[in-house]
């Protein structure tokens, strides 16, 4: 009984994982003047690209659990964002001089490139 009881529950975490789309991400925000985008690769790597108007592009590997996407920028600071089915929700960074507003959508525009 304790071992089924612990497959189960082995299983609902590995269910819960969310599969993420290979290729770019870009802001939905037809107000801003500058085009945000993140591109993710299949090889676990990703680039960012917060704003057209700021030269810093973060580059590096990322992680997901559950359905929290982490972009991890050295050793010290990271972007958060939610999973949820083709877009990727910001959830805030450890980052100081952020150019992205708490809740802002990230659309799926395809694989190209990838």
């Amino acid at each position: 009984m304790k071992k089924t009881i612990l497959y189960l529950c082995i299983l609902l975490l590995v269910g819960c994982s969310s599969k993420i789309n290979y290729g770019r991400y870009v802001l939905d925000d037809s107000h801003s003047p500058f085009t945000s985008w993140i591109d993710i690769h299949r090889d676990g790597t990703y680039e960012f690209n917060a704003s057209d108007n700021v030269s810093y592009r973060p580059s590096g590997k990322f992680t997901i659990s559950s359905n929290r996407l982490t972009l991890h920028v050295g050793d010290n600071s990271s972007y958060y964002f939610l999973i949820d089915d083709d877009t990727l929700v910001y959830q805030g960074s450890t980052t100081e001089g952020n150019f992205i507003k708490k809740g802002s959508v990230y659309r799926f525009q395809g694989t190209e490139g990838n």
